[in-house]
């Protein structure tokens, strides 16, 4: 019995100095927050005004590197989770050090936020009523999930995907893959005009676009289609060279 005592006690402190390691810190002030990560990022909301990057799993520090600092090429690491933070005026910039790890960080919902991968990582950005740029520049994908826009997303070697809450109306929507496929989800009610535009993919849409049917969707043959939707509105642009485009609704 004191030996699983002991055993649960030493969980529950390793448990608390896990929590404790999480970074944290005000974003009074702050309307932009820009993150760059050469691996996996995923962006999440919470109801506090104030960034949080988990710690996740811990990462085994070289013993040569006791008392030193992690070094990259965004700077030095000040929040002991692997990350750089910099405020510039009222942009906030955040660089994952760590070539191998991941991240997980959360803000506000109606921050405006923006995402880029220089190298193998996924974005994933989920829950946000705020303007959305994210930037997959090598091999990762873009996976936007409640979004209301504006919306800016660009991969070179992976998908985008987009599952739109609502949809605003003030500013157009920009969606271009190289090499990846274009998947979109709207509500069936967004008003829009339409421009899509593939070099070697097909348009499928299950909006009212006038073509034929393939498996109750809509293959649209051309590289570049223009449409609105109910009767037209704010402007979405959805273009890939190499990859098809799908166009749902919700």
């Amino acid at each position: 019995m004191r030996k699983f005592t002991f055993i649960l006690m030493a969980l529950l402190m390793g448990a608390i100095a896990q929590a404790q390691s999480d970074y944290t810190k005000s974003l009074d002030g702050i309307q932009w927050v820009k993150i760059e990560s050469k691996t996996d990022i995923v962006v999440k909301t919470h109801s506090s005004n104030q960034l949080l990057i988990k710690s996740g799993p811990e990462v085994q520090t070289p013993e040569r590197a006791k008392g030193l600092k992690l070094v990259g090429e965004g700077g030095t690491d000040n929040t002991n989770v692997g990350f750089s933070v910099v405020q510039d005026g009222s942009t906030l910039i955040i660089h994952n050090l760590r070539k191998n790890k991941g991240g997980e960080i959360y803000l506000p919902a109606s921050k405006n936020v923006s995402v880029k991968s220089t190298w193998n990582g996924d974005i994933e950005i989920d829950g946000f009523s705020g303007e959305i740029e994210a930037d997959a520049q090598l091999n990762g994908g873009v996976k936007l999930l409640n979004v209301n826009g504006p919306v800016t997303a660009s991969s070179l070697n992976g998908e985008i995907e987009v599952q739109f809450g609502k949809v605003t109306q003030s500013s157009p929507i920009s969606l271009y893959s190289t090499n990846g496929a274009v998947d979109v989800s709207l509500p069936s009610n967004t008003p829009a005009n339409l421009a899509l535009s593939t070099l070697n993919g097909n348009v499928y849409t299950d909006f009212d676009i006038k073509a034929d049917e393939k498996d109750g969707m809509k293959s649209v043959l051309g590289r570049n289609i223009k449409a609105s939707i109910n009767g037209g509105g704010v402007k979405i642009a959805m273009k890939s060279t190499n990859g098809n485009m799908y166009l749902r609704k919700k």
